[in-house]
């Protein structure tokens, strides 16, 4: 639903001749069986990632990241991980990598991007 709420708004800023510029995230969610797969963002290109959690009892997240950039997300069994890079994400903020591992919520390594 949200997908189709942000074309039917594109639609009519076309309509109406306003340029505005998409700053959406991509997302995607699968349930297959007692795994949930919810990815944010497009790893393509990615130089580096970061691992959450716990792979052997499939419940872990992978941080994607291109030259020090958050890039995506990909979390099984752990939305709040997704839910806080798809938040980052979407308002420009920042998790760095070196960080990231910590066992802590990501939404409390939030900061401001920085430029090189």
């Amino acid at each position: 639903m949200p997908n189709a709420l942000a074309q039917a708004n594109a639609a009519a800023a076309t309509l109406l001749g306003q340029k505005e510029a998409d700053t959406s995230v991509p997302w995607f969610w699968s349930h297959q069986g007692d795994l949930s797969l919810q990815i944010a963002g497009l790893s393509t290109g990615y130089d580096h990632f970061v691992v959450r959690g716990a792979p052997d009892e499939e419940r872990f997240s992978v941080l994607y990241y291109r030259q020090g950039e958050l890039l995506a997300v990909d979390a099984v069994n752990r939305p709040a991980d997704y839910m806080a890079v798809r938040r980052a994400l979407t308002i420009g903020a920042h998790i760095p990598a070196d960080t990231a591992g910590a066992e802590v919520p990501l939404k409390t390594l939030f900061c401001e991007r920085t430029t090189v």
